[in-house]
């Protein structure tokens, strides 16, 4: 039998003032959580409705279905992981719990759904004794088509009732709902799993090339865990490390909210984190978005709203195909104050940014998830706050890679005498020409940057091929005062201002 409610809604909401193709907005109990977009372009997300877990199928024009999961009798039941299965069901893993201030610790729920979003099998797992409940969760399917599942288990701190730490909990499924294996994950110093007290930070990913599971979390004192694993869960010896990313005491940062989905080879992954410096919140974190290696090293990176701009960034997540990544997250003004916004940036898998999208008129919105089209666009899901509204609410945006502005740069030999000047015309409506023609390129990797007045990156692109004049597509710029530059590893070559008329 079916235990749940289905409603088709279908109602779009009005334009906003940023370019998109449609808008949909949830029900005000609705909270989302994960989930993933079919080769369709359907969006399929899990999350809660009220007190209870919540299936949301959006499809490619706006339109959507929502089923909702009653909760056990007194608790609230919220979905975290949703995984596309074989026979074309899912598996679907949340918590169920009974305090009401907090549903993301309690009992770990874990479904089977069939197609038809009938329940074939449902299982609740207590959390061992001595932990106070199970929180986030992150879930991958591995090749031979089992589930891993990583989950955090709370626990107060030994000799001090007041702090709690939280430690790994890795759990097998089969496709049948069946659990094949339940490992916990405990260390003590210098034992890397000690470093994930703050593991609801965290991504789970499969490695395509070595076949092994891996993990990567948030840390205690801003320290990072990248951990691998065997099919059985043992930890590799050979290749897992703490204090990845950025050392709080040696790099004087602090890195949290680490996600990686996309690897560039066997040796290189995309990192998006939060950065900031060691005094933790109050110091102007931003985004950071790099190539790191199985080392835990950054070796390529780009830092978008620098610490020295007015808006910093808090919270991001990337998600990539073969040729580009989009990255969602949101702005705080000075000092942590309200209001902030959500914006999300559109980058080439070389770390080049093309455009972005800023969405102004979501004030107190922030981004819950963020999924590319295969058309070359991308899906975005925000969340207002609940601080000015009675209660939360949900927004599914579909924007094209138009809607991003993604700014045309090309190079072309022209003849000495048509250079009008550094760069023109200026002001400029459509293009934007600027002379490189006394330039030494040589070997180095050149970039061509644009800043906008308040010091947030429009774009920053690679310069490629050969000539004197360097020409930009400026015409999806807003009106307004803009920074270019001109720069290589060692130092900025041209830096001047234009107007874009």
């Amino acid at each position: 039998m079916k235990q749940f409610l289905l409603v088709m809604l279908g109602v779009l909401s009005p334009l906003l003032c940023f370019s998109h193709q449609w808008e949909t907005v949830l029900p005000d109990s609705v909270t989302i959580t994960n989930g993933f977009i079919n080769g369709d372009n359907t969006t399929e997300l899990v999350g809660r409705a009220g007190n209870d877990g919540a299936y949301i199928k959006v499809f490619g024009d706006g339109r959507y279905e929502m089923a909702t999961f009653p909760a056990p009798e007194g608790k609230q039941l919220l979905f975290q992981n949703l995984i596309p299965l074989d026979n074309g069901g899912y598996f679907i893993s949340g918590k169920a719990t009974s305090d009401p201030s907090n549903y993301y610790l309690g009992e770990l729920m874990v479904m089977i759904l069939d197609e038809d979003l009938n329940v074939t099998y449902g299982r609740m797992f207590e959390v061992e004794d001595g932990f106070l409940g199970f929180a986030d969760g992150s879930a991958v399917m591995d090749d031979d088509g089992t589930i891993a599942l990583l989950e955090t288990a709370w626990r107060q701190q030994p000799n001090n009732p007041n702090s709690y730490q939280a430690k790994g909990a890795l759990f097998r499924f089969a496709q049948s709902g069946e659990c094949l294996n339940c490992h916990y994950l405990l260390g003590n110093p210098p034992d890397p799993v000690y470093y994930m007290n703050q593991i609801r930070d965290q991504k789970m990913m499969n490695d395509p090339y070595s076949g092994q599971t891996i993990a990567l979390s948030g840390g205690q004192g801003g320290e990072q865990s990248l951990l691998y694993f065997d099919y059985d869960f043992n930890l590799t010896d050979d290749c897992f490390i703490y204090d990845t990313c950025f050392s709080p005491w040696e790099m004087d940062r602090y890195v949290s909210n680490p996600h990686v989905g996309y690897w560039y080879n066997a040796n290189e992954m995309l990192l998006v984190a939060d950065q900031r410096d060691t005094d933790h919140y109050i110091n102007k974190p931003h985004l950071l978005i790099g190539k790191m290696n199985r080392e835990g090293a950054i070796f390529e990176k780009v830092e978008i709203n620098k610490p020295d701009t007015l808006f910093y960034a808090y919270g991001g997540m990337a998600y990539a195909n073969d040729s580009t990544v989009y990255v969602g997250t949101r702005c705080h003004t000075v000092n942590w104050l309200y209001p902030l916004y959500p914006h999300a940036y559109l980058l080439s898998t070389e770390l080049e940014i093309l455009g972005k999208v800023e969405l102004w008129d979501e004030l107190n919105y922030f981004v819950r998830a963020i999924f590319p089209t295969n058309d070359g666009g991308c899906v975005l899901c925000i969340k207002g706050d609940g601080l000015f509204y009675d209660e939360p609410i949900v927004k599914i945006i579909r924007f094209s890679r138009e809607d991003f502005n993604p700014i045309p740069c090309s190079v072309k030999k022209v003849p000495r005498e048509t250079i009008k000047a550094l760069a023109y015309p200026n002001p400029a409506t459509d293009e934007l020409n600027i002379d490189i023609s006394g330039l030494m390129m040589g070997n180095k990797e050149h970039h061509i940057q644009i800043t906008d007045a308040w010091g947030h990156i429009c774009m920053d692109r690679i310069i490629r091929g050969e000539g004197d004049v360097l020409t930009l597509g400026v015409s999806a710029l807003k009106t307004g005062a803009y920074v270019y530059r001109v720069y290589n590893a060692d130092r900025d070559l041209i830096k001047d201002r234009f107007v874009k008329e």
